[in-house]
């Protein structure tokens, strides 16, 4: 299951992108400024501070804008299409990725259900917020012990 990390512009911006690049360091597969006005803005930012990660723009981006982002982001810009409660995204062969967005979950029992349920579903990958305890999950995916109230410094 893939991951993707929603990212909202508010705050240092220097820190939003040092998150950007702990999360892509730990295995993040894209990232998804949900809901912003000026997530094309945010989207060249990240563009220029990480260099794997997928940048996913939800919804209409006029065709010049597309062309630099595309180029900015040396390919990976990926156009998602909302479609109910999920995204649609162009996948590998002419397929197409379902991914759903949900608040993070409660605990890491929570998480390994809700894992287990939506690749049940058959689905690509789970988008959830910025949150240290996310960037824990992706360092240390197979430790069962409850870590909630783990702080840690990002970047």
């Amino acid at each position: 299951m893939k991951i993707g990390v929603e990212l909202r512009l508010s705050g240092d911006p220097g820190e939003l992108f040092a998150d950007a690049r702990a999360f892509e360091a730990a295995g993040a597969d894209s990232f998804w400024p949900v809901g912003q006005e000026d997530r094309l803005m945010l989207l060249a930012a990240l563009a220029a501070v990480t260099w794997r990660s997928r940048l996913v723009a939800v919804g209409e981006v006029d065709a010049q804008a597309t062309r630099a982002l595309e180029r900015l982001s040396r390919g990976r810009l990926v156009l998602a299409s909302p479609d109910g409660e999920e995204f649609a995204l162009p996948g590998a062969e002419g397929e197409r990725e379902r991914w759903r967005q949900l608040p993070f979950p409660a605990s890491r029992a929570a998480w390994t259900e809700l894992r287990a349920k939506h690749e049940a579903d058959g689905l690509s990958g789970l988008v959830l917020p910025n949150d240290p305890r996310l960037l824990d999950l992706l360092r240390n995916p197979d430790v069962q012990e409850d870590r909630s109230d783990i702080k840690l410094a990002f970047g």
